[in-house]
């Protein structure tokens, strides 16, 4: 089999365990390259089809598909998300940073998210503004898609069964999903501060 070849020219984004990359011959999809150890793969690639048994709903979610062999070694293969006008979706941190949505609006789906999470029980590591997508349709915000570290929060595999367990890694997760946005809005308040200040 053929090894799928990626290049820099390809790069979405580099991440602290994984580079993403657009798949060459399907646009509709994109290609994780771990760059130090396949540990999140493995896990996500377990999480996926435990969430796929218990037929949980996905659509909030960039799930693990399946892999392939790259010139840079063994790819996780995943969805890749698009806004309306065919461009990719912007990160949450892009969008914050960018002023793109309004408080009101991100802070009615950002609760959406939430429920969405809760209601089927699907827990995120690393919930972070730069593993949270926002799908627009011109303006106006869809919804928000996590697309990146959708696994069992520790080692324990009871943390992705027993309710009680998923529901206080939740609470930790959005607790520091919700500090992270705040450190992002504080820091651009800041930026227009400074801003306006040397005008």
């Amino acid at each position: 089999m053929t090894a799928v070849q990626l290049n820099d020219n390809l790069l979405i984004a580099r991440g602290r365990d994984r580079a993403c990359y657009r798949h060459p011959e399907n646009p509709a999809l994109c290609i994780k390259v771990s760059l130090h150890t396949e540990k999140q793969t493995s896990r996500e690639r377990l999480y996926s089809s435990y969430m796929v048994r218990k037929a949980a709903d996905l659509s909030m979610i960039a799930q693990y598909l399946f892999s392939v062999e790259t010139n840079l070694g063994e790819g996780a293969v995943y969805p890749l998300v698009y806004n309306g006008d065919g461009h990719i979706a912007p990160t949450l941190t892009e969008v914050i940073r960018t002023n793109k949505s309004n408080d009101e609006e991100l802070s009615r789906h950002l609760l959406m998210l939430k429920q969405y999470l809760r209601h089927n029980r699907i827990c995120v590591r690393d919930l972070s503004p730069n593993n949270v997508v926002c799908v627009f349709h011109g303006q106006r915000l869809l919804k928000l898609v996590v697309v990146d570290g959708v696994i069992n929060p520790g080692i324990n595999p009871l943390n992705i069964r027993i309710p009680f367990l998923i529901r206080r890694s939740q609470r930790k997760s959005w607790k520091s999903f919700r500090a992270k946005i705040d450190g992002l809005k504080q820091e651009e308040k800041s930026l227009l501060k400074d801003l306006k200040s040397a005008a």
